[in-house]
């Protein structure tokens, strides 16, 4: 990804036409037609490193991150994925605490933590965690270890408890309260119930890791502006679903002329940014998009996208997620019985790797969308009315806090 082509000034609007009115893209985009009055700007090849402890441990998790997805995507190419990285690496971070030689080292490597020699990884860790789930951020995230019918050890037991507010914990004999302890979590963190429907068999080490997400827009959209609007799965499937429009919206608005996709960014409250990557082309497979984000890029989009009055739709939806990573994260040496003398005596193995992620895309914001008197007879557009690609970020401390892609919004609609 070498170039985004962003606004310069606002008087740009009076070279621009709507592309795409409410309907579908026929082709590619006509960037030529569309975009004068613009710069093409270069990405930096080398990305200056952050220095500060707690950005320096969220790059390392959002590589992992982005890595984790490209993962989880390549899988099932056609299918919704979407997850929160940061609580599944979160729950990587509290294994290691427990695990010996060379599996500790294992898990470093996989959450990019080799770099981060110099620092108390876990104090880090602990204070990232207070800043991205400080009030009034909005996401909320958990991880936690489940055993069966084992008695830990307590220094371990603290050390979780102290680093990431979770304590590990040890299933009974009875399968149905087990069950409810573990949805009860769940329900508490996520709003979401019975996630689960039965504990995992042959149970040994049960990783659980949840993020949700329902924050506030900086500029929302007026209610009665939502509307059933059509968004087209494919070539030959379209479905209706609520969108929220907006004809005067001041999206912070780019175009990848490299990826030939739309770029938008919504700033919420709390220093947290969304981006829409919305492909010219209505494609079932997205994965010359998902091969580029990357923590740098993000970051340029966030310096770059200059805010420009556009005619938006937004699908109004629920995003959830129930995903099993262990095949997707490879670490097989802790998926046969090996050691984990911190954790516990016996051996131990890693049965499963759950993750569960929420997030509602809804109207409020704490302004409204103020439209010019007059209107204009030229504008952008960003109808989001097609499979895309969603990254939520912390502007703060450079997190990748959720990111996924909706091929079909069936499912995911907000009633």
């Amino acid at each position: 990804m070498k170039s985004l082509i962003v606004l310069v000034s606002l008087t740009a609007l009076s070279s621009l036409s709507l592309t795409q009115d409410e309907g579908f893209p026929q082709g590619s985009f006509n960037e030529e037609r569309t975009f004068l009055e613009m710069t093409d700007l270069p990405f930096e090849e080398e990305e200056e490193l952050p220095t500060n402890p707690v950005q320096r441990v969220a790059l390392a998790i959002s590589t992992f991150g982005y890595d984790l997805y490209r993962k989880v995507a390549q899988k099932t190419p056609t299918a919704n994925v979407f997850m929160s990285p940061l609580s599944v690496a979160t729950a990587l971070s509290e294994l290691s605490l427990g695990v010996a030689e060379p599996n500790e080292q294992m898990l470093h490597r996989v959450l990019n933590f080799r770099s981060l020699n110099d620092l108390e990884i876990h104090k880090v860790y602990k204070d990232l965690i207070g800043e991205i789930t400080s009030p009034p951020k909005q996401f909320k995230m958990g991880a936690r270890m489940y055993t069966r019918r084992l008695k830990m050890k307590p220094n371990f037991l603290k050390e979780v408890q102290k680093f990431y507010g979770e304590t590990p914990k040890a299933l009974g004999n009875k399968p149905q309260i087990s069950l409810w302890n573990i949805n009860q979590w769940v329900n508490q963190k996520t709003q979401v119930d019975r996630m689960m429907t039965s504990v995992p068999l042959r149970l040994s080490i049960f990783l659980l890791s949840v993020g949700h997400f329902k924050g506030q827009l900086m500029t929302g959209f007026i209610s009665a502006n939502i509307m059933q609007k059509p968004f087209r799965v494919d070539q030959d499937t379209v479905v209706y679903v609520p969108m929220m429009t907006e004809i005067d919206y001041p999206l912070r608005f780019g175009y990848d002329s490299d990826l030939k996709c739309k770029i938008g960014m919504f700033p919420f409250v709390g220093d947290i940014s969304m981006f829409i990557f919305l492909p010219d082309v209505i494609s079932s497979n997205m994965t010359q998009l998902e091969d580029n984000p990357n923590p740098g890029f993000i970051q340029d989009l966030i310096e770059q996208l200059q805010e420009v009055p556009t005619s938006v739709s937004l699908p109004k939806l629920r995003l959830k997620a129930v995903t099993e990573l262990k095949e997707q994260l490879e670490l097989e040496p802790l998926y046969t019985l090996s050691r984990m003398p911190k954790i516990a005596n016996p051996p131990l193995k890693i049965s499963s790797i759950k993750h569960l992620a929420v997030l509602e895309l809804q109207e409020n914001g704490i302004e409204e969308s103020v439209k010019e008197e007059g209107g204009r007879e030229l504008m952008l557009d960003f109808h989001v009315n097609r499979p895309f690609i969603l990254v939520l970020h912390d502007n703060a401390s450079g997190s990748l806090l959720f990111i996924g892609r909706v091929m079909d919004p069936r499912g995911l609609i907000v009633i």
